[in-house]
C-alpha cells in the first residue's frame, strides 16, 4: 500500500456526498427551469410555493434562520475542502566524497519506510506521510491514527524521538520541519473491522 496516498475514508465518504448533493441540485435547477420556462406543465408558473394561509406568521422566521443555519454549514465545508495535503516529491542528494553521484527516491518509498517504523509502536493504529519537499531542505507531513486506549503523547515522542531521527539520518539531513495531524479514538490493530 502505497502511503503517500493512503485512502481516506472519511475523505472518500465526503466526495461521494458531494457528488450526490451536487447531483441532487442540478436536478432540483433543471426541473424548476423547466417550469419556469413552460417545458414542464407540472405547475402553473404563476403559482405559489407555499399558500400563505397555511403558514404561521412566525413560520417564516424559522424557515430564515434554518437557511441560514444551512448556508453557514455549507460554507463551512466549502472552507474545509481547500485544505489539501501536500504533494509529494521525489527525493535526490547530491554524494559527498571521493565518488560523485546522485541519489534519486520516490517520496513515496520513503513515507513506506517511516509508515513502516511508526505503526510498529502500539500506540500507532495507522499512519500516513508524505515528504514535501525535495533536498536540500525537505519537509514531511504526517497523519498519525492513535489506538483508542493509548496515550497520544506516546505516539508523538515516537515520531519524534525515534522515526523522526532515524529519518534525518537516512536522508543525510540535519533539519526536516514536520506538519503532524494526529487523530485519536482509532481502534487498536486488532480489533479493526474488515469489510
Amino acid at each position: 500500500m502505497a502511503r503517500g496516498r493512503a485512502t481516506n475514508p472519511p475523505a472518500r465518504l465526503n466526495r461521494s456526498l458531494l457528488a450526490v448533493v451536487g447531483i441532487l441540485l442540478i436536478a432540483a435547477a433543471l426541473l424548476a427551469a423547466g417550469i419556469s420556462t413552460g417545458q414542464l406543465p407540472l405547475v402553473a408558473s404563476n403559482a405559489a410555493i407555499v399558500p400563505s394561509s397555511s403558514l404561521p406568521s412566525w413560520g417564516a422566521w424559522i424557515v430564515a434562520a434554518a437557511g441560514i443555519v444551512v448556508g453557514l454549514l455549507a460554507l463551512r465545508w466549502l472552507i474545509a475542502q481547500a485544505r489539501r495535503r501536500p504533494a509529494g516529491s521525489a527525493w535526490s542528494a547530491e554524494a559527498a566524497g571521493p565518488v560523485e553521484g546522485r541519489t534519486t527516491a520516490s517520496s513515496s518509498v520513503i513515507a513506506d519506510a517511516l509508515c513502516d517504523d511508526l505503526e510498529a509502536h502500539p500506540a500507532i493504529a495507522d499512519a500516513t506521510a508524505r515528504l514535501t519537499a525535495p533536498a536540500p531542505r525537505p519537509a514531511l507531513y504526517v497523519e498519525l491514527a492513535v489506538d483508542a486506549r493509548a496515550d497520544a503523547t506516546e505516539a508523538r515522542a515516537h515520531l519524534e524521538q525515534h522515526a523522526l531521527p532515524r529519518l534525518r539520518s537516512a536522508l543525510g539531513t540535519e533539519t526536516l520541519p514536520v506538519e503532524l495531524l494526529l487523530r485519536t479514538g482509532r481502534a487498536g490493530k486488532d480489533e479493526r473491522r474488515v469489510s
